[in-house]
């Protein structure tokens, strides 16, 4: 231990999802105290899950790669490396209203909508780019222009285009290149051959069970989880040598709520942190950086069927619908404890466009009359049960020469940490590389309090 519990100030971490719960692990497994805030009453931020039939099943649709070693090393961790089951899948796209399969380099050969110049192209590039080492190389090019110039035109408007339009809507054009590598390497890294399908990996009883282990683990330690606790400033007194930290919360019955503590790690966006940092003297450079950086928005819909929709579990959307990825969960997870076949209706939005602020009931009507457009054999009585989850600060948005605008983890006072999705850059957000960025953000805490103890 570094301090006894009565002495040393905790770390605060501000947010438990994936990446605020594995940093305060690390940091109770080193000896800290540890303080989570979490603004809901349940921990696990994009991962959070609820009771569907008999089973828990995450609110946004999840899966790993077995590339995704961070997160296979906590479940060893966890003890829950064996209840991972792997699972071949087959995809498919939905292009000038018809269904084509997609699931490897065969069926991109077989892709009638672009000549088959451009396809033995296309798959060229996906290969070179999953063997690319150097990423820094891509950062001055959008994805555009460098999918178009290896591809060609046709491949980027049939089947490009409509992918990064499915992640940054009207921003896809603006999009790093560096973005499309690290999708190409995943999925290149997740196949046994080149020609073979993509392994995906979930969990019996789905993903919470990983957040509970790291919840239990944490409160075994000490560790506090304070639900319902919304930070809104971060200030610091820094006149007597060693800094302290006063986070101020607002609490669920609108009373606040000080914590004081000796360091902080906000595993939040950019805009939310400078927001909460006001009080600080932080550099206006840095502070522009975090307000600057843009995220999408998302609408899930997840829809219970009493039968199975199709025999694909990843259908991307290249025509104009209100969603853009249609996921039948149920493909994935075999399982019959939820009471029927599960979908997943996606759309990546800005906060602006007309049907963010739309009604449940006006989103699930617009999504399940498109749904008919792809699955003609889909009917409205086929659906037995709903509901949406909106979250607001889904998916930053990459542009070109990202690690010069994005804030640093390290922001410039040492005992604060900016750890969002928007710091996991040069990779693309997902659990694997929340939970490195959670165990960076914990070592790097542990190392800076470890020097002011000298």
């Amino acid at each position: 231990m570094h301090q006894s519990d009565s002495q040393a100030l905790p770390v605060c971490i501000i947010g438990a999802g994936l990446t605020g719960l594995t940093a305060a692990w690390r940091l109770v497994g080193a000896g800290y105290r540890v303080v989570l805030l979490e603004s809901t009453l349940q921990a696990g931020g994009m991962v959070t899950s609820f009771t569907l039939g008999n089973q828990s099943i995450e609110y946004i649709y999840h899966h790993i790669f077995t590339s995704d070693h961070h997160f296979l090393d906590l479940c060893r961790e966890m003890d829950l490396e064996d209840q991972i089951n792997w699972y071949q899948t087959r995809d498919a796209i939905y292009a000038d209203g018809q269904l084509y399969p997609f699931s490897g380099p065969v069926d991109l050969l077989r892709f009638p909508l672009f000549p088959f110049l451009q396809r033995i192209r296309t798959g060229l590039t996906v290969l070179r780019a999953g063997r690319l080492k150097n990423w820094r190389d891509l950062e001055s090019q959008t994805a555009a222009d460098w999918l178009r110039r290896h591809g060609g035109d046709q491949s980027y408007q049939k089947l490009w285009q409509p992918l990064l339009r499915s992640k940054f809507d009207r921003d896809a054009d603006k999009v790093s290149a560096v973005w499309i590598w690290n999708k190409f390497k995943l999925r290149g890294h997740s196949r046994r051959h080149v020609a073979a399908r993509s392994s995906l990996g979930y969990m019996n009883g789905g993903f919470s069970r990983l957040i509970q282990a790291l919840q239990n683990r944490i409160e075994q330690h000490k560790g506090q989880i304070l639900f319902g606790h919304t930070a809104v400033s971060i200030d610091a007194d820094h006149t007597n040598g060693r800094p302290r930290y006063q986070i101020t919360c607002i609490r669920d019955d609108c009373s606040t709520r000080t914590i004081t503590a000796g360091a902080v790690i906000a595993t939040i966006s950019g805009r939310q942190f400078a927001s909460m940092a006001s009080p600080l003297s932080l550099p206006d450079a840095y502070l522009r950086k975090a307000r600057a950086t843009r995220y999408k928005a998302d609408l899930c819909l997840i829809i219970r069927l009493n039968n199975s929709l199709s025999p694909y579990y990843w259908t991307t959307i290249c025509d104009d619908l209100p969603f853009v990825v249609a996921v039948e969960h149920t493909r994935l997870n075999r399982s019959l404890e939820y009471g029927g076949s599960v979908i997943y209706l996606s759309r990546y939005l800005d906060v602006a466009d007309p049907l963010w602020t739309q009604s449940d009931g006006v989103i699930y009507r617009l999504f399940t009359e498109a749904l008919g457009r792809v699955y003609p054999d889909f009917s409205i009585h086929h659906v037995t049960g709903w509901r949406l989850c909106r979250t607001r600060y889904a998916q930053p948005v990459i542009s070109c020469g990202y690690s010069e605008s994005m804030p640093e983890m390290n922001t410039p006072d040492p005992g604060i940490k900016l750890a969002g999705m928007a710091q996991i850059y040069p990779e693309d957000r997902g659990m694997n590389y929340a939970i490195r960025l959670g165990r960076e953000a914990a070592d790097t805490v542990s190392g800076w309090l470890a020097s002011q103890e000298k």
